[in-house]
């Protein structure tokens, strides 16, 4: 892993400071219509269970905790399934999957066969809403508005794709002290500080899957990302903006670990209902003559009814089955799923493993732990709210990913994507961003 070294908190180039000057006039001259707060920071880091945080946010996390400790510190639902892409969806539109429709590992009814993830988003994202409203966005790696509302060399919507997290903090250290960077392999230049600032980094959630939530390699890993989180609040304070910048800390899932198979079970039970059986894979489709169909990610799966399985008693059959397998914890039919929002194309039932069971290939599985999520067990995340306009241990209540882009709407002074779904977290903020005339 490369390592920068870090960035002088007390010396600026006079390159930087000149960059500085020039687009300090644009930036506050810009009209707003409401009370607003700029920029916005919102740092994504993959695969971050709550339980690591409250492991080594005292110890490990020296940024992260003086980000908490001047803000609130809280935790937020994901959408239904804790799975990256569509979670990660959710929070670029402030909308649920059954209407921002991206799922996966399902079973796709336009395609007619499992998908994996994808970045199809059918609902407006923050960065297109922004871009709308005349503000202007900077994606250091957050993948998921790549080319909706940011593209490589976009000025005004700038897409930056790092090879590691500390790539990603670099982009963002330049454009805060306004330098060129590197998009796509073409140099660009935003031509002020952004109103939101959107980072990523994967490599957590890489670590979980890899050997399981106690991984002994995920606590130096979260110190290092710490360090990069240094860099950028040191960028802002260099760049004079420490008294106007909210920082929102948030994740997409957590992560539980698995050392056995449950597919055997759960496939026999199906059987015996006697119906046609197959599970699919990514890329994969159904024979015409299967009736059932189960499609998974580890920590939870889907199960499709077809042809005389798909009646009214095929269904309480099915359902009962699956009821009856002990290593299950729950079993969500299609109400449920409506319930929680959830994509269509999750089919007619989803089930979730008792840890430490994981659909998977039995033969995959050698009694070492790894990582998982999708169930509703890893569908917590930590939320930290920071800065200009947030209220000092005023946390929010029952926070949703979804409620997240509504949030930084308000700071930014405008009005949310045009599907989000989600609330603004008034509790959570500052006067006047608590309240306006709409609430």
């Amino acid at each position: 892993m490369r390592r920068r070294s870090f960035l002088s908190t007390t010396v600026m180039s006079v390159a930087a400071a000149t960059a500085l000057s020039a687009w300090a006039m644009p930036a506050s001259a810009r009209p707003r219509a409401r009370p607003a707060s700029g920029p916005v920071v919102l740092i994504d880091w993959d695969g971050i269970d709550p339980r690591y945080l409250d492991a080594h946010l005292d110890s490990r996390l020296p940024h992260l905790r003086s980000l908490s400790e001047r803000g609130s510190r809280s935790t937020a639902a994901c959408t239904y399934k804790a799975v990256s892409n569509p979670n990660r969806a959710g929070l670029a539109t402030g909308a649920r999957p059954r209407v921002h429709g991206n799922a996966a590992y399902v079973l796709d009814p336009a395609r007619g066969r499992v998908i994996g993830q994808t970045r199809d988003i059918a609902a407006e994202t923050v960065a297109q809403s922004l871009r709308r409203q005349g503000r202007s966005v900077l994606s250091a790696g957050w993948y998921i508005i790549q080319d909706k509302g940011v593209s490589f060399g976009d000025p005004e919507g700038l897409y930056t794709q790092g090879d590691t997290w500390e790539d990603n903090v670099d982009t963002v250290v330049r454009v805060l002290r306004g330098l060129p960077v590197d998009s796509g392999g073409t140099e660009a230049q935003m031509p002020r500080v952004p109103d939101l600032i959107a980072v990523y980094a994967a490599d957590i959630d890489a670590l979980g899957h890899a050997d399981g939530p106690t991984s002994q390699r995920i606590p130096s890993r979260l110190a290092e990302l710490d360090t990069g989180l240094g860099r950028i609040t040191a960028a802002v304070r260099e760049a004079g903006l420490q008294h106007d910048t909210t920082f929102v800390f948030v994740s997409d899932h957590g992560m539980t670990g698995y050392t056995e198979s449950v597919e055997p079970r759960v496939l026999g039970a199906l059987s015996a209902t006697g119906h046609t059986v197959r599970r699919l894979h990514s890329g994969q489709e159904p024979d015409p003559g299967t009736e059932i169909v189960v499609t998974a990610t580890p920590r939870a799966a889907n199960v499709y009814l077809r042809g005389a399985a798909d009646t009214p008693q095929g269904r309480e059959r099915i359902k009962g089955a699956l009821r009856g397998v002990v290593e299950l914890e729950a079993v969500h039919d299609r109400a449920a799923l409506d319930s929680m929002g959830a994509a269509a194309a999750e089919g007619d039932f989803v089930v979730e493993a008792r840890p430490p069971y994981a659909f998977v290939d039995p033969d995959a599985v050698d009694g070492r732990e790894r990582g998982a999520h999708a169930s509703l067990r890893e569908a917590t995340v930590p939320l930290i709210l920071s800065g200009a306009g947030a209220a000092k241990d005023h946390s929010p209540r029952k926070a949703r990913v979804i409620d997240v882009i509504p949030t930084i709407s308000r700071l930014l002074g405008v009005e949310p994507p045009a599907d989000a779904e989600g609330r603004v977290l008034t509790e959570a903020l500052r006067p006047p961003f608590a309240a306006s005339q709409s609430d």
